[in-house]
């Protein structure tokens, strides 16, 4: 038992935000996510069914096949010291569990078996859904668990992501229960993977050189601006103005960033359904302040869709979604955060919280549901960055706004427009505060009206 983290543990799922001075920083985290993002009840004493209508990728399946073998290896194993060892999928679906007939009996208790779903949303803080979450992967141990039924045990979790989307593949994991993990049992885990990984990464690195090609060979027959994006949406290569460069330009720079890589997602997808398939997208870039329409072709290689060829400024095709800036379907990344001070303690809050940012030299004052507070971070360019996908756009070389909290807009003198924000007074600590007005500027203006489809 861990009375300290238990008792954290109880007053921070009773609304007390004690978890960080307590627990390890990605424990916190965690939490966070368990008790802001997904509603996660801290007494469940059971995972609950998974969702048995999900198929893994092709890149999935193989990936799990080969977890197989290393996970019955690692089962045998004298010198890991765990009751089981568990693969999931990238959804934290269990798959399958190795281990003795005692120590299976027992994380039956907590339906930590096949077909169960042991995401963070499904039932909290755990080895394999908080690796999900966690690039380096994690260990988590009794009482550092949200939910009640696997607080008697201690797991740790690597995630294997696909390199080239990030999204998680698989998980390989080990629980012991009523005992303590041997402090190398990351180290352990990340060795069996690596060369799963190795091999993933080879492979993107064979598809990023192949779309380079593909780029190259489009470019000699036609002059216009072209970008090859992977599957993933990353910006592999681009040619423009006569030539063809990395994706290392200001250009590339400027096409990185995620309602365009959700674009691209979603047409590599119909593009698997259909070779023939093209179509286009206009995302609004918040790099540049503008809308630039995109026409995607895909490319095939060894019968498998790798990415597409994008041209700047084409229409052809099926229209995709996010017809004027991405902000309608736009979410915020799960887990997205951003830090502030308010007196002399610092807070957490969630994009929707923030409703408008305001440079002063190169400190950020936030305006927010919370009051108004400072930015730890410094410069609006990287608050944006922070902020990509939760709807925020640039209105103002001083300034950035919550889309979603824009109430009004007023036409002043020459045209000039001035956003008045939404404080949602009925909110408590709301009320008698005055309401923000946000200039837009001259030169960003059609942009954002573009963004507010005005």
């Amino acid at each position: 038992m861990q009375p300290e983290i238990a008792s954290a543990r109880e007053r921070f799922a009773a609304g007390q935000d004690c978890a960080e001075v307590v627990v390890r920083p990605e424990i916190g985290r965690s939490w966070h996510r368990c008790r802001d993002d997904y509603g996660t009840d801290p007494g469940q004493t059971r995972a609950p069914p998974a969702d048995d209508r999900c198929e893994p990728s092709l890149k999935a399946s193989r990936v799990l096949t080969e977890l197989g073998s290393i996970s019955a290896a690692l089962a045998a194993s004298e010198g890991i010291k765990a009751d089981i060892v568990i693969i999931a999928d990238g959804s934290g679906r269990v798959l399958t569990t190795h281990g003795d007939h005692a120590a299976r009996h027992h994380a039956e208790c907590s339906n930590l078996a096949a077909w169960s779903s042991w995401s963070e949303r499904a039932i909290g803080t755990n080895g394999i859904g908080t690796a999900l979450e966690c690039s380096d992967g994690i260990v988590v141990r009794g009482d550092e668990h949200w939910c009640r039924g696997p607080q008697q045990w201690s797991c740790a979790g690597v995630a294997i992501s696909d390199p080239v989307s990030a999204s998680p593949l698989a998980v390989l994991a080990i629980a012991s229960h009523l005992g303590e993990l041997p402090d190398q049992a990351l180290a352990w885990l990340h060795k069996s993977v690596r060369g799963i990984e190795r091999e993933l990464r080879r492979q993107a690195s064979r598809d990023c050189a192949d779309l380079a090609a593909a780029l190259m060979a489009e470019h000699r027959q036609d002059c216009q601006a072209l970008v090859a994006l992977d599957a993933g949406g990353g910006v592999v290569a681009i040619s423009c103005r006569g030539q063809a460069r990395s994706n290392r330009s200001n250009l590339g720079r400027a096409m990185d960033f995620p309602v365009l890589r959700e674009l691209v997602r979603e047409g590599v997808d119909r593009a698997r359904a259909d070779r023939s398939w093209v179509g286009f997208a206009e995302p609004f870039i918040p790099a540049i302040g503008d809308v630039l329409p995109l026409t995607m072709r895909p490319v095939v290689q060894h019968n498998r869709v790798i990415g597409v060829l994008g041209a700047f400024g084409d229409h052809a095709g099926e229209r995709l979604g996010h017809e004027h800036s991405g902000l309608d379907r736009a979410e915020p990344e799960p887990g997205q955060r951003v830090l502030a001070f308010k007196g002399n303690r610092q807070i957490v809050l969630r994009p929707e919280q923030i409703i408008v940012a305001e440079a002063e030299r190169n400190t950020i004052w936030l305006t927010t549901d919370r009051g108004r507070v400072r930015a730890r971070d410094r410069g609006l360019d990287k608050l944006l960055a922070a902020l990509a996908g939760a709807g925020f756009i640039r209105v103002h070389r001083h300034f950035i706004v919550n889309a979603r909290r824009v109430s009004e807009i007023e036409h002043g003198f020459r045209g000039q427009l001035s956003l008045i924000m939404d404080l949602a007074s009925g909110r408590a600590g709301q009320a008698g505060r005055t309401v923000p007005t946000v200039p837009v500027s001259r030169r960003r203006g059609p942009a954002v009206r573009r963004a507010l489809a005005l």
